[in-house]
C-alpha cells in the first residue's frame, strides 16, 4: 500500500516541525554548556582547596 504523495508531504511536515519544537524546548548543547561551566568551576573550586590544604597543612 502506498501512500498518496500529498499525505507524506503532510507527514513530514508535521514531524519536521514536532523535531523543530524539542529542539527549542530541549536545546541540548545549552545543557552542555551548563554542564561544562559547572565542571570547570568545580575544577577550579577543587584545586583552589586543594591548594589551601597543601599550604595550610
Amino acid at each position: 500500500m502506498r501512500e498518496s504523495p500529498i499525505k507524506r508531504v503532510v507527514y513530514a511536515a508535521f514531524f519536521s516541525l514536532l523535531a523543530g519544537v524539542l529542539v527549542a524546548a530541549y536545546n541540548p548543547v545549552e545543557h552542555v554548556k551548563a554542564d561544562l561551566r559547572a565542571d570547570t568551576s568545580g575544577v577550579r573550586t577543587s584545586l583552589h582547596l586543594a591548594v589551601h590544604d597543601l599550604l595550610h597543612g
